[in-house]
């Protein structure tokens, strides 16, 4: 990894309005609890809030915008040549841009799924099922969105579809989706630690680890190999 690459992404992703788009989301999942407890008097669903509004949209979403946000504007207007044209290994600046965009994804994740388990009056185990799926699946999603961003123009578009098309839809559909699920693999591992009951069926914990390492794997490695054909191409 390159800190210089870390410090420029981190600049780029912070300073610019689609950091205050990331922030807005946890907040506003924050406000959702708040207002839901206030209104009824009574811890809200973890279910209707945490899962299906925390971790099915708020964290996904928020890796999608870090990820486009440290690589994508740079594929849309051509500047990563000159990035590339710097004696750095493209694999170096995949993943140096993928540790800023899951560490800000994390915090954001993790930020929005505690605070409203806070807000909402929910149980210590909730507490914990936001820490590790928050982190876990913020950062899953990057290393996902991150391979995506490096292979097309298009990368926040084709997020948007895997999250509200092929996760949403086709997770709910499909049992067997969930054996390529992010959601899947990050909701078994929260399942495991905090001792809770996630829609993740019959997914073995093995498999989530293992698939979960494939995946990190892949997505940063997929990203490195997509920038150095990007180089030698000069197709954008």
């Amino acid at each position: 990894m390159n800190l210089t690459i870390m410090r420029l992404a981190l600049q780029a992703l912070v300073g610019q309005r689609r950091g205050l788009v990331i922030l807005t989301l946890p907040v506003l999942l924050v406000a959702l609890a708040g207002v839901l407890r206030a209104l009824t008097g009574e811890p809200v669903s973890a279910n209707a809030v945490v899962v299906e509004v925390g971790i099915a949209l708020v964290v996904p979403l928020v890796a999608l915008l870090a990820a486009n946000g440290v690589l994508g504007p740079e594929i849309d207007d051509g500047s990563v040549v000159y990035l590339l044209s710097t004696p750095v290994s493209r694999y170096a600046v995949a993943a140096s841009k993928f540790v800023v965009a899951a560490g800000v994804a994390a915090v954001a994740a993790v930020t929005g799924l505690l605070g409203a388990t806070l807000a909402g009056g929910l149980s210590g185990r909730w507490v914990v099922v936001s820490v590790v799926v928050g982190a876990g699946g913020a950062v899953l999603y990057t290393a996902l969105f991150s391979a995506i961003a490096a292979a097309t123009r298009h990368g926040m578009i084709a997020g948007l579809v895997y999250v509200t098309v092929v996760e949403s839809l086709l997770g709910r559909f499909l049992g067997g989706f969930r054996y390529v699920s992010v959601r899947a693999f990050a909701e078994r591992l929260g399942e495991v630690a905090a001792d809770v009951d996630l829609p993740v069926a019959d997914l073995s914990t093995t498999y989530a680890v293992i698939a979960s390492l494939v995946l990190l794997g892949v997505g940063v490695g997929g990203a490195g190999w997509r920038l150095a054909r990007f180089q030698l191409r000069g197709d954008e």
